[in-house]
């Protein structure tokens, strides 16, 4: 008869109290939000792994012999803006759209006139050999994206192709927001 009434008793106590628990949510929360902010800030403060990872992104688009592979895996790396902007500028010779009507469609995000018509980082396609010679940080933008002057030299064409990226971080990655290509 005693378990019967404490069982009871111990429910009644629980729910009497009136425990909020709410503020250990909103403190959660509020830690979770704090550690993502300490590991954005970590991820796009530390210029030697966006440098390898920058690197890495691009010789494995340009010297992967699977285009699809390729292509798929550039796509990841890139913001989505980006991918269209630079598809627009590589195909703008075979679709509708004017040269005009480009740099209108564009000219609020990027600066249209360092886009290059060729492919993504090199203006040939021939998915030759390159190796990044140059990757140096030239312009830090607060906690949320840094640029790097890079250079792209190909090693069956002899040629280097020099480029500012802008590296944002988006959705827990590093991710290309922009490439001004210098001729």
């Amino acid at each position: 008869m005693i378990k019967i009434l404490i069982i009871p008793t111990v429910l009644f106590t629980l729910i009497s109290c009136g425990t909020d628990f709410s503020s250990k949510v909103e403190q959660t929360d509020t830690n979770t939000s704090k550690q993502d902010n300490v590991v954005k800030t970590s991820v796009i403060q530390d210029t030697t792994h966006i440098k390898n990872w920058l690197t890495k992104v691009i010789t494995d688009y340009v010297n992967n012999d699977d285009l699809k592979t390729a292509d798929d895996s550039l796509r990841k790396a890139l913001t989505e803006d980006y991918y269209n902007y630079k598809y627009e500028a590589i195909s703008l010779e075979y679709r509708d759209m004017t040269a005009k009507e480009f740099q209108e469609k564009w000219k609020a995000k990027y600066d249209t006139k360092f886009v290059g018509t060729g492919g993504f980082f090199t203006s040939v396609g021939d998915n030759g050999k390159v190796e990044v010679t140059n990757c140096k940080l030239i312009k830090s933008l607060g906690e949320t994206a840094k640029i790097f002057h890079t250079v792209i030299h190909d090693l069956r064409w002899k040629t280097d192709y020099a480029m500012d990226i802008t590296i944002i971080y988006k959705d827990n990655k590093l991710l290309i927001d922009d490439v001004k290509e210098y001729k």
